[in-house]
């Protein structure tokens, strides 16, 4: 069983992963057009937040971009910029995390309050996973800096009691001495002090779509004075490249379990550490395990015609996006042990749908081609 220690507060358990995972989509070459289920996953927030930085970024890993733009088959395009990597990469076999409960106390360094929750190996369907909050509170305090970042309510600016370079070079000193493999490499990073989170609490009560929160207790939040928050969205990167977050979504193409999202948000205030959560973590890989040689603007043209080739469009499908990514593939008949593949991902305009709109994707494998996803 998960090992969890109460200190002060109680806290809401940790969520199964499964639930992000639910939505799936296959097309089949006796069907007329593709399936789609545009709205099948219900994403995470702060997943949603950092899309599009994401795939931008990852794409500035890459080497010189070649934009390819030409009709591939009866309504089926591409229009997307093309960066192959700059070197050589390799397919990695690790697992999902197993913490050691004390080690995490330790790097934490808060004692006297909060709970802390880890997946410590002992459960068959351990998500590598961990969360820590000080109190009651730090929930809260996550809720109203993800909405600020929804509704363009804050900026990028130093908080008075450390600047957000070293807020975030501390975060990523404690992931660190956790041992997780990859890299952490910040995405989004809300800076927050009381004037903010009340302005945001009024916001909120005044938003119909959030008028629920209420009842769990959000209207008689008080602040304390000074109060100062950055709430910070990690990826993991595997030289240079980053791990599978959940966006866009994910398509299942078989009906076993395929990855679980590698995710991280830290809250640091002038109080210390209020929250942090981290799923889908994985062991540190050990070196080099299998080169892949990767395929490049023929080979993703060949694999989305092997996907769409004989198929009856009656829709416009047009590649828009291309990136490349790491993907912690579950081997087969098992939750923990896991292939960390580079793969294509592929965003898809649908009848002149924007990407976001339109929430098709699809990822291949970067060295076969084979449609994962």
């Amino acid at each position: 069983m998960k090992k969890i220690k109460k200190m002060t507060a109680a806290v809401t358990g940790m969520a199964v992963l499964l639930a992000l995972l639910g939505g799936c989509a296959h097309i089949s070459q006796s069907e007329e057009q593709p399936n789609i289920d545009y709205g099948s996953i219900d994403t995470d927030t702060q997943v949603v937040e950092a899309q599009d930085e994401t795939n931008a970024d990852a794409q500035d890993e890459q080497g010189t971009p070649v934009f390819i733009d030409e009709k591939l088959d009866e309504n089926l395009f591409i229009s997307a910029e093309l960066k192959m990597p700059e070197t050589n990469l390799y397919e990695y076999a690790t697992q999902l995390k197993s913490f050691d409960y004390d080690k995490v106390q330790e790097a934490i360094g808060q004692n006297a309050e909060g709970i802390l929750a880890v997946d410590d190996g002992s459960d068959e369907f351990a998500g590598g996973s961990l969360t820590y909050q000080r109190n009651d509170m730090a929930n809260h305090l996550d809720t109203y800096c993800s909405y600020a970042g929804e509704m363009g309510l804050t900026d990028d600016r130093d908080l008075s009691f450390m600047s957000r370079a070293d807020a975030i070079a501390r975060m990523q000193n404690l992931i660190g001495m956790l041992g997780v493999g990859g890299e952490p490499e910040a995405l989004d990073v809300a800076a927050m002090d009381r004037a903010d989170f009340e302005d945001v609490k009024k916001a909120i009560m005044e938003d119909g779509d959030y008028q629920f929160l209420s009842a769990k207790g959000y209207g008689s939040d008080t602040f304390d004075e000074g109060l100062e928050v950055y709430r910070i969205i990690f990826r993991m990167d595997v030289y240079g490249i980053p791990v599978y977050r959940n966006e866009p979504n994910l398509r299942q193409t078989s009906e076993r379990f395929l990855a679980y999202p590698v995710t991280i948000t830290a809250l640091l205030s002038n109080n210390g550490i209020e929250m942090i959560t981290m799923t889908g973590m994985f062991e540190p890989y050990d070196g080099e395990q299998k080169e892949a040689v990767i395929i490049g603007e023929d080979g993703i043209k060949e694999a989305i015609m092997k996907k769409f080739g004989d198929v009856i469009l009656t829709s416009e499908f047009r590649a828009k996006n291309i990136w490349m990514e790491y993907f912690p593939l579950l081997r087969e008949d098992s939750f923990t042990e896991m292939d960390l593949v580079p793969v294509w991902c592929v965003d898809f305009e649908v009848d002149g749908q924007s990407v976001e709109d339109s929430r098709y994707s699809i990822r291949f494998n970067a060295a076969t081609g084979e449609e994962i996803s």
